[in-house]
């Protein structure tokens, strides 16, 4: 019996101090994340999306035919700044950039050209579970505010350019607040140093909504503790 007391005593305190290895001191700190971001947003940008039963961007043509839609999937980035309580449980800010795209075509044989840009600011809190020395497990929770801009450039005859809002067009809104959740997993290179790699995903509800992001980063963290 007291083997076995003892057993689990020292099992007891070998995990209290891994926990508290990896415990980050409470204080601010910063991250940068670079990933490939899924924005599923190519049905909702089709051009020739009037036989699926979507309203299309009118009258443009892209001088490729290989180019039917808008789909901006690519390189992606974040940077956040957050402020980490205790070893569990942190609050964070981060603004994702992604990636921008951009046809050129003709509308009525003159110049012109279609593109899409997104970018999100987004809010999330951050639980923390540390299972072996310098290595931590985490989980987001939060809201982004999701800005999409559909934009054509064109002309209204040979020497007047024009610039159109194709938002609406589209059935995109501009601006849509969605629920955002990240699973992630981070490293302790020193105890002011990280590295992680994550999942993060942006649904965006209701109406008139965006596709959904799926981002898959790695990242580089300071922590000012």
């Amino acid at each position: 019996m007291l083997k076995n007391v003892l057993t689990t005593a020292v099992l007891g305190a070998s995990a209290l101090s891994i926990m508290a290895a990896n415990a980050a001191a409470p204080g601010v700190y910063v991250t940068g994340q670079l990933g490939y971001a899924n924005t599923h947003m190519s049905d909702k940008t089709n051009f020739a999306a009037i036989n699926k039963g979507i309203k299309p961007i009118p009258d443009f043509k892209p001088n490729s035919a290989d180019v039917t839609n808008l789909s901006n999937n690519g390189l992606a980035g974040r940077l956040a700044i957050g402020y980490q309580f205790n070893q569990n449980f942190a609050v964070e800010m981060g603004y994702l950039q992604l990636n921008k795209k951009k046809v050129d075509g003709t509308v009525d044989r003159l110049p012109a050209s279609i593109s899409l840009q997104q970018n999100a600011i987004d809010l999330v809190g951050k639980g923390i579970l540390p299972i072996a020395n310098n290595v931590n497990v985490y989980g987001k929770l939060g809201v982004a505010y999701l800005t999409t801009t559909i934009e054509g450039k064109g002309q209204v005859d040979k020497l007047v350019p024009a610039t159109f809002d194709l938002d609406g067009t589209a059935g995109v809104s501009k601006h849509k607040w969605a629920p955002e959740a990240a699973i992630g997993v981070s490293y302790d290179i020193t105890p002011n140093v990280s590295v992680d790699t994550s999942w993060t995903h942006i649904q965006p509800l209701g109406s008139k909504r965006p596709g959904n992001i799926d981002f898959v980063a790695v990242g580089l963290g300071y922590n000012f503790g």
